[in-house]
């Protein structure tokens, strides 16, 4: 696996995962997401997000929609609390078509009000859909509850109330300011060329206008590790079972130290049935139904989570197990067999995640959008190859003190 790269003299970089088929992905990653926001403008990258297809200068709303999908293309976008992708999956002889649209939709936007009317009602009915979801919702509380008073700890589509407060002039003020080439990434997969994509992209760049400087860029606050103190909360939300999350602040994207605390995290509580959470309280005792460990990095700090879902009656011992569990892998390092295993597992987990070539490609464009760098396969295996037990024994000693953690419980 090879990845071409440019920069181009407006600042956007391009990234390639060159390789033979007929479907295309293209994609834009612009760095601005939800912690880029103003505490009165909660959820307004995620609406500029669902009003970047309502209209361009060039389009309408059913342009955009039929210019792709007319021709079986996928059109799609995200917003998460670092940045915006806008992404089409398509018949790779109509590379050329997507790249327009994509292109217009970034700079052309004009947000019209009626459309924004509308398009509130869209997007708090998707915040009330959570809010009859305890096991998503708590994890926006347990994030807000963890970074309390920072950019990072509120919900990326915000609340009713922010929403309704805001207004289309807002939206532009917004787009026009982060919205730039030197904030976006072009990514691409597929049997294309890297010097067309950046002929292309360097002509339609000369369209960009100048930022509005009326909304000035907001700087990012650092964080650092256990920078808010824990807290135990309990919420009373009338479910049938009790929801509960535990997890402190953890290493940013830019720490050497995060391939190690994913590895833990695989070990504790990941994807595969032998992990030591789910033998302990699933299988061995039958205290729950599921239990997930999860390592979230963002560009200056991290979340470390444990989530499950109990009865109330088991909700106590459930959490009593997790607690000792973290303190055996704290107090207990990795034999180097048990590091072989976990290895092992890890490698073939990341071989079939690679066959999901959507989510190779949306990878790729969010690492090198935040990195500047995309690691092969082969740089991967090489930083696993150098993790160790005392390394492993490092991480978990420093990370893994219960003492530091909060808790958030629904019941």
């Amino acid at each position: 696996m090879h990845y071409e790269t440019r920069t181009l003299a407006s600042g956007l970089r391009i990234i390639l995962l060159r390789e033979p088929s007929s479907v295309a992905y293209l994609g834009l990653a612009i760095g601005v997401g939800a912690r880029h926001e103003s505490r009165l403008g909660y959820g307004l990258a995620h609406s500029i997000e669902h009003m970047l297809f309502k209209g361009t200068r060039l389009r309408s709303s059913t342009h955009i929609i039929e210019r792709l999908e007319s021709v079986g293309a996928e059109l799609n976008a995200y917003t998460t609390k670092e940045e915006t992708m806008l992404y089409a999956v398509l018949p790779k002889r109509f590379v050329h078509r997507a790249l327009h649209v994509l292109f217009d939709v970034v700079q052309g936007s004009v947000f019209p009000e009626e459309e924004w009317r509308k398009e509130q009602e869209v997007i708090i009915d998707e915040i009330h859909s959570y809010e009859d979801s305890p096991s998503e919702l708590i994890f926006d509380e347990f994030e807000d509850q963890v970074f309390r008073g920072h950019p990072l700890g509120h919900a990326i589509l915000g609340t009713e109330a922010s929403v309704n407060r805001i207004e289309a002039k807002r939206q532009r003020a917004f787009f026009h300011t982060h919205y730039r080439p030197e904030c976006m990434v072009l990514f691409a997969q597929g049997d294309l060329c890297l010097e067309e994509l950046a002929s292309f992209a360097e002509a339609r760049m000369t369209t960009f206008g100048q930022p509005d400087l009326t909304l000035q860029r907001i700087e990012q606050e650092r964080c650092s590790l256990g920078f808010a103190p824990p807290m135990r909360r309990v919420r009373r939300r009338d479910t049938s079972q009790s929801h509960v999350l535990l997890g402190r602040t953890a290493y940013s994207l830019f720490d050497k130290r995060r391939l190690g605390l994913s590895l833990l995290a695989n070990i504790l509580g990941g994807s595969g049935m032998n992990a030591r959470l789910n033998m302990e309280l699933r299988e061995r005792r039958g205290l729950v139904y599921h239990v997930e460990c999860n390592y979230t990095p963002y560009s200056d700090t991290g979340l470390f989570a444990v989530y499950f879902g109990s009865s109330h009656e088991s909700e106590r011992e459930a959490t009593e197990l997790v607690l000792m569990e973290l303190e055996r892998m704290r107090r207990t390092p990795l034999t180097d067999q048990e590091l072989k295993a976990a290895l092992t597992q890890l490698r073939g987990q990341l071989i079939i995640a690679s066959d999901n070539r959507e989510q190779t490609f949306l990878t790729m464009g969010k690492t090198f959008l935040h990195h500047n760098v995309c690691d092969t396969p082969e740089e991967l295996e090489k930083r696993l190859t150098e993790l160790t037990p005392e390394m492993l024994h490092e991480v978990a000693y420093e990370l893994f003190d219960t003492e530091t953690f909060h808790q958030l419980i629904y019941r």
